[in-house]
């Protein structure tokens, strides 16, 4: 090649490329021409060693610059021809509902007539657990007092029957319970004051030992876990209703922690935040304790906090059976919708105005303008979801992926200008929400109904205390459930639900105290005792049940038509049964 001859940028790279090509000839601006030959490297060698602030690692060779330079282009134009991903696209049109039908599945536990109430409670609240927690009491109370209470699955069982007894006679604190003046037998002979104070200071579910930092760090709740995690098993295996919502559950407490929050729009303001799935009925299927926004520094899907939550929570059941979820606008987003019916889930909920991304749908503004009960509604097509807003006393914006506006029927509202009610419009999926929407309200106000306040030190005790209200809920919801699937019985309300769970757990297994306390108040004489069945539970445990002489006889409880009279009593169950050569109604009375 002549010296003569410029070389273009182009030819340069091309032989740098050409691996036959060693020496290139340039043309030199200098009066004497002098040839250089560039090193394999792509450096220069004297010069790099009379620069001492130059390094040959950051010299890179032109034929890498320009192989990257034309890769770069090439990913340039390979995006810029790759389609990009759609997003909501929204018309004005009729919605076509998919196919929404329920099988239901058979009936989980089966209806069966003789169980009883306690029966039903211990559907949730096991032996074994209560066995868990008598041994981790007593271990917890060695490590705390050196000494340990000894206490066992019937004794927790008594502190269960005073807690439920409380909340049915509920006096202004736990002491007053044994008070002199405000003394109620049934709490104050079940169990001393000074037991039931000691034992609501050690109760205990977990091995402190046993949990390392990392553990506690990473669930907040630990000392409560296994407790929940076993009751939550145990709800699980109810069979779901239908139909689902998902809301928040408050427990009242205003002590220090760092679960404690506050919602100024709930009953109580101050408190921990569950999350619940609740049936229609208020029967609680699933649920969470709220640890705080990302306790585990782990970030939101594109769901939102809200849809992580509903996701996990409907994790639980079945997929593809067509399960309607219900929630409010803290959890819906389109992703979520989008979500669950990939999942097999129909959804319908209030939404954020700000959520509807891409929706022209009408404004607030001009909406308010019009009549009341006036709506409008749009459907994104690629995903079928529908969204419709709807003027009521104030705007609400609803999204669903089975429920539409049709069919339209009215709503009773009353018209402060015209001082009467009127029939306004209302789309159907307003319809199905107000349906549908209120299960864990029920929940919290069956809760709040016989739940009694006591203090402690603990704040997860406030968290158990709240579960076992719960528990007792739920065996009344199912009880009610069995009574429906068979023929003729009649419901009995909570209050004597529950008053027949605190007798059984507080009468079954007790065995026969010290003698009175000092003080009591004397019990008056009738002159015509009656006489009352004690609870089955109580009945048949087969544990101190001994007769007693009287000198008044009174008629046989277990004869036909009370035609026999007798003078022996049972000292448990404090009725009066027959007991000589010809017959004895005290063996049958207690025979399992």
């Amino acid at each position: 090649m002549s010296r003569k001859q410029k070389l273009s940028l182009q030819d340069v790279v091309s032989q740098l490329q050409d691996p036959n090509t060693s020496d290139i000839e340039f043309e030199s601006d200098d009066s004497d021409d002098e040839e250089y030959e560039l090193p394999k490297d792509g450096s220069d060698q004297e010069d790099s060693e009379n620069d001492d602030d130059f390094s040959s690692d950051d010299d890179e060779p032109l034929a890498n610059l320009v192989t990257a330079k034309t890769t770069a282009t090439a990913a340039t134009t390979t995006t810029a021809t790759k389609q990009p991903v759609r997003g909501y696209r929204w018309h004005k049109a009729a919605f076509t509902p998919p196919d929404a039908s329920f099988d239901p599945p058979d009936l989980q536990p089966p209806a069966d007539d003789s169980m009883t109430p306690y029966n039903y409670f211990k559907l949730f609240v096991s032996d074994e657990m209560l066995d868990k927690m008598a041994y981790q009491t007593n271990l917890y109370s060695v490590s705390k007092d050196q000494r340990s209470v000894q206490t066992s699955k019937k004794e927790i069982e008594q502190v269960l029957g005073i807690y439920l007894r409380m909340g049915l006679v509920q006096m202004p604190n736990v002491r007053s319970y044994w008070e002199e003046d405000t003394r109620y037998p049934l709490v104050a002979e079940v169990m001393s004051r000074t037991r039931f104070e000691k034992l609501s200071t050690v109760f205990h579910f977990v091995d402190n030992d046993s949990m390392s930092e990392a553990d506690r760090k990473a669930d907040r709740v630990w000392k409560l876990r296994p407790w929940t995690d076993d009751l939550r098993k145990t709800f699980l295996q109810v069979t779901p209703e239908e139909c689902n919502s998902v809301d928040e559950i408050m427990v009242a407490f205003k002590g220090r922690s760092l679960l404690r929050q506050y919602m100024p729009g709930k009953p109580h303001k101050w408190g921990f935040k569950l999350w619940g799935r609740c049936g229609i009925t208020g029967f609680l299927y699933d649920f969470d304790i709220y640890q705080g926004k990302n306790p585990n520094g782990e970030k939101p899907s594109e769901c939102g906090m809200g849809g992580d939550v509903v996701l996990k929570l409907v994790s639980s059941l079945p997929q593809n059976k067509n399960y309607k979820i219900f929630a409010d606008n803290f959890f819906t987003g389109l992703p979520l919708i989008d979500r669950l019916r990939g999942m097999g889930f129909l959804y319908i909920g209030t939404i954020r105005a700000n959520r509807l991304k891409d929706c022209p749908i009408m404004g607030e503004k001009e909406l308010r303008k019009k009549d009341r009960g006036t709506f409008e509604c749009w459907v994104e097509r690629t995903r079928n979801i529908v969204a419709v807003r709807w003027l009521d006393n104030k705007v609400v914006n609803l999204v669903s992926s089975f429920v539409g506006s049709d069919p339209v029927d009215t709503a009773r509202r009353y018209d402060r200008s015209k001082k009467t009610h009127v029939q306004v419009p209302r789309p159907h999926i307003i319809k199905m929400y107000n349906k549908f929407m209120g299960g864990v309200d029920l929940l919290d106000m069956l809760c709040s109904l016989y739940k009694p306040t006591i203090r402690c030190r603990r704040w997860y005790i406030y968290i158990w205390w709240h579960t076992i209200t719960i528990a007792v809920v739920n065996a009344w919801l199912i009880y009610r459930r069995h009574q429906r699937e068979l023929p003729n019985c009649k419901t009995m309300p909570l209050r004597r639900f529950q008053a027949r769970v605190a007798s059984a757990l507080t009468d079954a297994g007790k065995r026969a105290r010290g003698r009175p306390a000092s003080g009591s108040p004397p019990v008056p004489k009738r002159r015509h005792s009656v006489q009352t069945q004690p609870v089955e539970d109580a009945r048949r445990d087969g544990l101190d049940h001994l007769p007693e002489w009287n000198e008044k006889r009174q008629r046989c409880f277990q004869c036909p038509g009370n035609a026999a009279f007798t003078y022996l009593r049972c000292t448990k169950c404090k009725v009066w049964l027959c007991l000589n050569k010809d017959r004895n109604c005290f063996a049958a009375f207690h025979r399992h």
